[in-house]
């Protein structure tokens, strides 16, 4: 094996980015002279766009898994743990804020046993209800200001990983000069491919079981909240179903609001009426969110209005089956035998299990080896 060979991550949203940091705190890394790049259509640092959800995200740690979904609860417990230990070593200067997240449900008087394995877990006494529901819980939670954490995970890179912005048009393409030019000129070690929603595109990989979960949310500033909070009305179908509306503080006074789940949809811009949905359901069940000036005052409109920094849209990467992480099929270029890695279709878990399922894409090139 070649020392100098490169390895590939396709992709810098939350996943490869997470997934870059784990490689290079490999042995592989330590004990290698194998070069790594990054090459990615989206940085976290440019222009909102539905394509590249790191930075749509509402971002919090808040798992979607069946109880019967162990593999899915071991990625989320494992991110929580990560992330929970960087903000005790470091606190909200990582862009992590913990907080207290209450849980309502509608139609149901169950939760999901995973919240049981978080700090402060409650089941919440149906006398301290202030919404029309069926069951509620209480623990302490995180959530990430996405900009903060992906330049954190940036910072971590700087020296031992190169990033390109280029659009690799297939797996193939690894071999093509425009891309020769960025890695070098023998062929890759391995791949990783974490390109979220380019999974169902991207040559060589053509994923169909791949699909967008179209996200719209709204961003409020609102410092005076601390405490995040959701309802869920109908099942959650082993994933992401029913309506679920949420209230997701961040450290810096931003609060997200949502939200919508609309599988298939490619639909890239606000919709009005959805605004105004959203609008209405987050002051149901979170009644403080309302700007304390302007209580008491008569308003023709929404007062939530006063605060609205703006209305986004994303493209959660579902998958059918849910996230893959696995190495895939060998790829040739020429001669030369190349390892593909998968870690995609994480749909609205990147978030709450980006380290687990990197930790795991990782561990399971170590073993190839």
């Amino acid at each position: 094996m070649s020392d100098n060979k490169p390895i590939v991550i396709i992709g810098a949203g939350v996943i490869g980015l997470t997934t870059a940091v784990r490689l290079v705190e490999s042995p592989l890394f330590a004990a290698s002279k194998h070069p790594i790049h990054i090459l990615a259509n989206h940085l976290p640092n440019d222009p909102l766009d539905p394509y590249y959800a790191s930075t749509i995200a509402g971002a919090h740690h808040l798992s979607f898994a069946d109880d019967s979904d162990l593999r899915q609860r071991t990625y989320d417990t494992r991110t929580f743990q990560v992330m929970y230990n960087e903000w005790e070593r470091e606190g909200e200067k990582t862009g992590l804020m913990v907080l207290k997240q209450t849980e309502y449900y509608v139609g149901t008087d169950s939760h999901l046993k995973v919240y049981e394995d978080h700090p402060d877990f409650t089941v919440l006494d149906k006398s301290t209800y202030s919404a029309p529901v069926d069951h509620s819980v209480s623990f302490t939670s995180l959530t990430m200001t996405p900009s903060v954490y992906l330049n954190r995970l940036l910072k971590k890179l700087e020296g031992k990983v190169q990033i390109h912005r280029h659009h690799l048009p297939s797996l193939s393409h690894l071999s093509h000069p425009s891309c020769t030019a960025l890695i070098g000129s023998q062929s890759p070690l391995a791949v990783f491919v974490c390109t979220g929603i380019g999974a169902l595109t991207l040559g060589g990989v053509e994923d169909r079981d791949v699909y967008p979960t179209r996200g719209q949310v709204i961003k409020l500033r609102a410092p005076w909240m601390r405490s995040g909070w959701t309802r869920q009305v109908g099942s959650l179908d082993g994933g992401e179903g029913g309506e679920r509306t949420y209230i997701i503080p961040r450290y810096n006074g931003e609060v997200i609001i949502g939200g919508t789940r609309e599988q298939g949809d490619w639909y890239p811009y606000p919709r009005e009426e959805t605004t105004e949905d959203i609008l209405k359901r987050a002051q149901e069940i979170c009644p403080d969110l309302v700007p304390p000036y302007t209580k008491g005052q008569e308003m023709s409109s929404s007062p939530l209005e006063e605060i609205v920094e703006g209305v986004l849209v994303g493209f959660r990467p579902s998958r059918i089956g849910g996230i893959r992480v696995d190495i895939g099929d060998d790829l040739y270029l020429g001669n030369d035998k190349v390892k593909v890695i998968h870690n995609y279709g994480h749909g609205g878990a990147g978030w709450q299990s980006c380290w687990g399922t990197a930790e795991d894409a990782v561990d399971q090139l170590l073993k190839s080896l």
